[in-house]
């Protein structure tokens, strides 16, 4: 067996291995806020990519948003709602301590036990 082949033979079949190493990436979306904090990160993009979207691409930049996409081997997929659903100025003491006191209960006097007559 001449070494030329088997060294071809051994280059192709790393290069196949890396090739498919490559082909479980996907494309990543993470959407960024005008004070750096992820807000949006999943595999499908959060707006119009294409000519069409051009207006509400313009409106990200106004709000000081940053959109940033890359491949990736993992998107977990993380959406955060503002609003009524959900608060971005929930205060850490307000979410801990609970809405009111808790109700004490009023101290009931102990019923008299009935005594017996020793045996």
């Amino acid at each position: 067996m001449r070494p030329i082949p088997a060294l071809c033979a051994a280059v192709t079949a790393a290069t196949l291995a890396l090739a498919a190493a490559d082909a479980r990436a996907v494309m990543c979306y993470v959407l960024f806020d005008r004070t750096e904090n992820v807000v949006y990160r999943d595999v499908f993009p959060p707006i119009d990519l294409s000519d069409a979207g051009k207006a509400e691409r313009e409106a990200m930049r106004q709000r000081g948003e940053f959109l940033m996409f890359m491949d990736a081997e993992h998107c977990p997929r993380l959406e955060f709602l503002t609003g009524y659903a959900g608060n971005v100025a929930v205060r850490l003491d307000e979410t801990l301590s609970p809405t009111r006191p808790p109700a004490r209960q009023a101290a009931t006097p102990a019923a008299p036990r009935a005594t017996r007559a020793p045996r």
